[in-house]
């Protein structure tokens, strides 16, 4: 599979109540690596840079 068919199946995965942001944090939450392919580019497809620098640093001060 194409990488940008992964980023495209990702984004599917978004439901009409959920915000991209919200999604992130859920695969933040449940494991995924921030560093990982996947999720950088669906930080980069929905602008969510500064959200995620956010999330990895409150995760470290925990």
């Amino acid at each position: 599979m194409a990488e940008e068919e992964v980023i495209d199946a990702e984004s599917s995965t978004l439901s009409k109540n959920t915000s991209p942001l919200d999604h992130l944090r859920h695969l933040i939450k449940v494991g995924w690596d921030p560093n990982t392919p996947l999720i950088v580019k669906f930080v980069d497809k929905y602008g969510l840079d500064d959200e995620l620098r956010e999330m990895i640093k409150d995760s470290k001060n925990k």
